[in-house]
Formats: C-alpha cells, sequence, structure tokens
C-alpha cells in the first residue's frame, strides 16, 4: 500500500494528495487508464469520478472540484498504484 497525505492546498481552493515517502509517477501509464484531457512532460490532466484531476510526475496530485475525502482516497490510491515507478 501507498502512504501518501491528503490535504487541502495552501490557497484552499482545491485538496492534494502527497506521497509520504520520495517518488515518481510514470505519466504514460496513467495515461493509458484514465481519459487523458491535457498531457505534457511533467503532468497529466485527466478524468476520473471526482472529475479533473492535475497528476505531476513529481508524486502530486490535485483534484480540482471535489470535496469527497473518501473517493479522493481511492482515487489516488488508484493512481499511485498504478504510476509509481518502482
Amino acid at each position: 500500500m501507498v502512504k501518501f497525505s491528503l490535504a487541502k492546498c495552501k490557497t484552499k481552493a482545491a485538496f492534494s494528495a502527497k506521497l509520504m515517502q520520495k517518488g515518481k509517477i510514470d505519466l504514460k501509464k496513467v495515461a493509458k487508464k484514465f481519459e487523458v484531457v491535457m498531457e505534457t512532460p511533467i503532468l497529466l490532466v485527466i478524468k476520473t469520478e471526482t472529475g479533473e484531476v492535475i497528476v505531476h510526475s513529481h508524486g502530486e496530485i490535485l483534484f480540482k472540484k471535489c470535496m469527497d475525502t473518501e473517493l479522493m482516497e481511492k482515487v489516488a490510491e488508484e493512481i499511485y498504484e498504478i504510476g509509481l515507478k518502482k
């Protein structure tokens, strides 16, 4: 199981998940499993059941318009399981 924290980000406009240990996310693996809205070398914007989610290659996941923390934790866990480079 991947250890991460989920909290409101500094602006309080969204929630973000951050890894407890250092890690990189393989964006290409994540892009294969989710509908991609936008793709750059350092981040992905994907559609999930929580709405649009920004996935950074350095390990941070930003949830734009969701307030359901249980659902965000489930989606973050899924993204980390798929994309974390082992």
